[in-house]
């Protein structure tokens, strides 16, 4: 009569049946049940409890030791994170520092700009044809540069070219070239900066891409650093291009096209054969993606570069940076 088929017997139902004596209803049966007290329960099941219990504890100590990192792996990211931390500290004392004399340039490059203007215009109608131009833009697919202020965005730009400016300082040194060689068509603002050289100095396609090179170990260095603190960063891309006759583009209306075709921290080049035959010796290339015009069919991005290039870059970086903190300091 407890018995109820498929019906729930452990949730207090009332249960009725019919007595039968050969046939005939005598009477009625009403079982009802109750529901067990947890007393009951820690009585009859203590064994299943503590064996349950056992067993996620097994389980849990297999998956702290197998998701768990190493201890040599937690102590080195803690290291990285703690010199990352501690350089860009370096950095932003340098940049505060700078920040003094940003109001002096702001008001001399507005008084020059004009003139500049008008230089820059006269060189490039003479040097178009062998000028190879070095273009540095930041990757914002979400357009953030047009949602912040002048009071964020130019102590910003302002480091970015205290970086390119040691960068080129430490690359030129390296190639045995002249500060002067590299021309400054524009600093660091919204569009990124651009550099250009003479295709006929010496290792001149070599240093641009040293200087892009560096560059963006640098930039990358103070994109994990602000995204840390919350502060608004922004990764980069570079370009390096000559003049493409067919498309009637000089050399920085090239690298500025070019670069638009990159993600983050991506580089790409557009040189004639010559030029191209030498930074393939240091450098690994590969054929730009989904080419749509004679640009792009002929440019290639930097997969990688060979270890003497990779040092280089790592100590000429790693230079600036103590060369920031010693002047912070």
């Amino acid at each position: 009569l407890a018995t109820g088929g498929m019906s729930k017997t452990r949730q207090g139902e009332i249960f009725v049946r019919d007595a039968l004596q050969n046939e005939k209803k005598v009477g009625t049966i009403e079982i009802t049940l109750i529901k067990p007290s947890i007393g009951e329960i820690l009585r009859t099941q203590w064994m299943a409890i503590l064996f349950s219990l056992f067993i996620h504890s097994l389980l849990w100590l297999a998956y702290r030791a197998i998701a768990r990192p190493s201890r040599t792996e937690y102590l080195t990211n803690i290291n990285n994170e703690a010199r990352l931390k501690h350089e860009l500290q370096m950095l932003t004392q340098a940049l505060e520092q700078e920040k003094k004399n940003t109001a002096v340039t702001l008001a001399q490059s507005q008084h020059l700009s004009k003139p500049l203007v008008k230089a820059r215009e006269f060189k490039a109608e003479t040097q178009d044809q062998n000028a190879i131009a070095l273009n540095i833009q930041f990757y914002d697919p979400k357009q953030l540069l047009d949602s912040i202020t002048d009071k964020v965005s130019i102590p910003y730009f302002n480091l970015c070219q205290i970086f390119l400016t040691k960068s080129i300082e430490l690359c030129v040194q390296h190639y045995k070239l002249n500060v002067s060689d590299i021309t400054t068509v524009q600093q660091f603002n919204r569009n990124g900066a651009t550099l250009t050289i003479s295709s006929e100095k010496p290792n001149a396609a070599e240093c641009l891409a040293m200087i892009g090179t560096v560059f963006q170990l640098l930039s990358e260095v103070l994109y994990k650093r602000y995204r840390e603190d919350k502060r608004f960063v922004l990764q980069t891309r570079c370009a390096i291009a000559t003049s493409v006759e067919t498309m009637q583009l000089d050399a920085v209306q090239a690298a500025e096209r070019l670069v638009n075709q990159l993600s983050a921290k991506e580089s790409a080049i557009y040189l004639p054969n010559e030029l191209l035959k030498d930074l393939s010796t240091h450098y690994e290339l590969v054929n730009l993606p989904n080419p749509t015009n004679v640009l792009t069919r002929h440019a290639f991005m930097i997969n990688g570069m060979d270890s003497n290039q990779a040092e280089l870059a790592q100590t000429i970086r790693t230079e600036i940076l103590k060369a920031k903190q010693s002047r912070a300091s």
